[in-house]
């Protein structure tokens, strides 16, 4: 099965989330503090597959996904300031540490550091995280601060649904994921400030987006009821939008008098 076409168009719109949920992921994976504000640049390879974030002009996080026997694995890496990597070339000793292990449900996480030692005894230590998703647990992936990659679930899902016996367990199945899990959890996600009002929306669109390209062509998924009522659960909840536009543009005139009548 080829998945780069899906692979690409999912982790684009991942990274074209709000500021705010990319730097949330950050500082829940390297234990950082950004503060919201913090101006992020975002460089693509060619296949699409592989991303590198600049956080204020300096510091450089590198995403990429790779499918591996039936698992995706997703390796976030610190990349450092630029500096440092062009200081490494000349006086640096690179060591990779054994990684740490740490499972999450059937998923597991590795922990490497890459240490830069320099002339001087200034020692960097990059983290390196690879993350194995072998499961469809929303739960699970938003424990571990990944609730942005949550559309990859959906290979998991069709490919667990294919062991179930049964049009109506599937079915259910189905239901379950979307109604129960995805739209329950990016609820708790939001609530928390991990991701924006149109971050939830944007990550609904992308689901969506997955069951029509996995799921519409299976025999169990013909129901007209049930496509409607699972794509629903994932439409963009248009007025709840308006009114947060509504109230952003609100605030913001408040604001803008208040600053006049000073």
């Amino acid at each position: 099965m080829l998945y780069f076409k899906e692979d690409a168009w999912i982790l684009r719109r991942i990274f074209e989330l709000s500021d705010c949920a990319l730097l949330h992921m950050l500082n829940r994976l390297f234990r950082t503090e950004y503060a919201e504000g913090e101006y992020i640049q975002k460089e693509w390879n060619e296949q699409g597959v592989r991303v590198c974030l600049t956080i204020g002009c300096a510091n450089r996080y590198e995403f990429q996904i790779r499918h591996l026997d039936g698992c995706l694995e997703i390796c976030a890496e610190d990349r450092g300031c630029p500096f440092h990597y062009a200081d490494a070339k000349e006086r640096s000793v690179v060591q990779i540490r054994e990684p740490k292990m740490i499972y999450f449900g059937k998923n597991t996480r590795k922990e490497f550091c890459t240490t830069l030692e320099f002339s001087g005894y200034e020692r960097i230590i990059l983290p390196i995280h690879t993350i194995t998703l072998a499961d469809c647990s929303v739960k699970h992936l938003e424990e571990a601060g990944l609730i942005l990659f949550l559309p990859f679930l959906f290979y998991f899902f069709s490919e667990e649904t294919e062991k179930a016996k049964g049009s109506e367990k599937k079915q259910e199945s189905l239901k379950k994921f979307v109604l129960h899990d995805i739209v329950g959890t990016l609820q708790v996600s939001a609530q928390k400030g991990d991701l924006t009002i149109y971050d939830v929306q944007k990550l609904k669109q992308c689901c969506r987006h997955m069951i029509w390209s996995l799921l519409t062509q299976k025999n169990w998924m013909q129901d007209l009821e049930l496509q409607e009522l699972v794509l629903d659960a994932l439409e963009p909840d248009m007025e709840l939008l308006e009114r947060t536009h509504q109230i952003e543009l609100c605030r913001m005139r408040n604001k803008f008098t208040a600053s006049g009548s000073h």
